[in-house]
Formats: structure tokens, sequence, C-alpha cells
């Protein structure tokens, strides 16, 4: 079996079954309410998890443009905001979930998987060893934004990563993370999936 097959079946499942069905389950009101002052709102979760796995898989690993600027999605999403969310303070997570357009938060989650989906299968797995590049790294965290605080904490953080650990990391990992933050947060407001 080639290393696409399993990544993307958990893949699937992250974007078909659970950030698909979210949609159904829970209502706007809810989408953007805190369930607990230090629980981020299902909003934010969605974005966040998206923006990292955009910025990250598109930059870092294809070496192209995201998906956020390729589909003007900034200004769909309504949102002034091209970073990654990391260190935002609970003010910026609270505007963020007022000004978000929920459809177009939908339509992007939507075309960063699809976008996944394609980078993995042109993918050559003999590269996937290799270090993440420095210089791309940089230019994707200060100079296009990524960073909303703390960029050279960053930078160091991926400096150690490989293709492989980058793919792994932010295109499964770090979005089941907040998934599971993302169904804490509904039980917090009364809602349960199956």
């Amino acid at each position: 079996m080639d290393f696409a097959t399993p990544f993307l079946q958990r893949h699937d499942q992250l974007h078909g079954f659970w950030l698909g069905g979210l949609w159904d389950s829970v209502s706007d009101e809810l989408m953007r309410a805190r369930a607990h002052p230090r629980a981020n709102p299902i909003a934010w979760n969605v974005w966040h998890l998206a923006r990292i796995e955009d910025a990250s898989l598109n930059r870092f690993i294809a070496r192209r443009p995201q998906v956020l600027d390729e589909g003007g999605w900034a200004g769909r999403l309504n949102l002034p905001w091209r970073s990654n969310g990391f260190g935002m303070t609970a003010a910026e997570v609270d505007d963020l979930c007022r000004r978000v357009d929920l459809a177009a938060l939908r339509g992007y989650v939507a075309a960063v998987g699809a976008r996944t989906r394609e980078i993995v299968l042109q993918l050559d797995p003999a590269t996937l060893d290799d270090p993440l590049d420095a210089g791309q790294v940089r230019a994707t965290l200060f100079d296009e934004g990524l960073a909303h605080t703390k960029p050279d904490e960053l930078l160091a953080y991926y400096r150690r990563w490989t293709r492989s650990a980058c793919l792994l990391n932010h295109g499964l990992t770090h979005p089941f993370y907040h998934v599971g933050q993302i169904e804490l947060v509904a039980r917090l407001h009364g809602l349960e999936f199956d």
C-alpha cells in the first residue's frame, strides 16, 4: 500500500464525516458562541484548522499558492487575518467569530480539503524525508503573515520538521485535535454527535 491511501482514508473521514456533518448539526449561533470562557468557539476551531492545513500543505509541501489566495477567500470569509490564529487573544477570537461568514467558511474548508487530496495524490514519496525549506517557511511566516504572534518561535518549531512530519501533523493530527475540541464545545452547548 502506498502512503497516500491510508492518509486519504483518514483525511476523507476528517473532511467528509467530521467537518462535513458539522454544518447541519450546529446552528450559526452556536458555531459563534463560547461554551466556556476558556474554550474557543467552534467557528474559530474550524477556521484555525483549515488555515493551518491550507498554509502548511500548500506553501511548505506543494510550494504553491494557498487556497485562501487563489479563491479570494479572505474577502469571502470577511476576515482581515492571514494568520493561522496561533497566539490570538480571546477578544480577537471573539471578533473573528462575529465577523466570519459561515457559508464561506464551509466553502473554504471544503476547498482546502480538496486541495490537500490533490497535493497528496501528486506527492513524490521519495521527498517525504526531506526537511522543510527554511527560506519558504520564513517567507510564509513573516512575509505572507501566517504567524499572528511569535514568528521566531514558529520558525524554530518548523525547522525541525521533515515534509512527512508537516504532512501528517498539519494534514491529520492537528485537525483531529481540533475536532476533539469541537466535539467538547458542542457537548458543552448540549449537542451530541453520533
